[in-house]
């Protein structure tokens, strides 16, 4: 089994777990992960790609012109819609054991440390 393969499904897992925990998409976390991970190429790839995992229904218009442009990679979407799916429904039942600040603080780390990989990714990547 290829690395990319393995991270795509961890990366599901992750993001299936917080995203049903913290009661969202995870496109934020996906999107991130994608390109920490080395999963995907670039942000291109790493957007269209979550686009089709995450809102199929409310942005096909915009997950369709990411694949005109060829910047949807379907094995990796398949792999995190598939596990996402599965760990997003373990996340929400884990929810109802931890108190709402909890919940709160969790997401202003995991969305803190998101926003903190882009900055360094812009500032110092090319």
């Amino acid at each position: 089994m290829s690395k990319k393969i393995i991270l795509t499904f961890i990366l599901a897992v992750i993001v299936g777990f917080i995203g049903g925990l913290q009661g969202n998409a995870g496109s934020i976390y996906m999107l991130g992960g994608l390109m920490a991970l080395g999963i995907v190429d670039s942000q291109k790839i790493a957007a269209g790609t979550t686009l089709m995992v995450t809102a199929l229904p409310i942005t096909i218009g915009s997950a369709y012109e990411y694949y005109k442009h060829g910047d949807v990679d379907f094995l990796t979407a398949f792999i995190l819609c598939f596990v996402g799916f599965i760990f997003s429904i373990l996340g929400s039942k884990y929810n109802y054991l931890l108190s709402q600040k909890t919940i709160e603080y969790n997401i202003a780390i995991t969305m803190a440390i998101g926003s903190i990989y882009f900055f360094w990714s812009a500032y110092y990547m090319d």
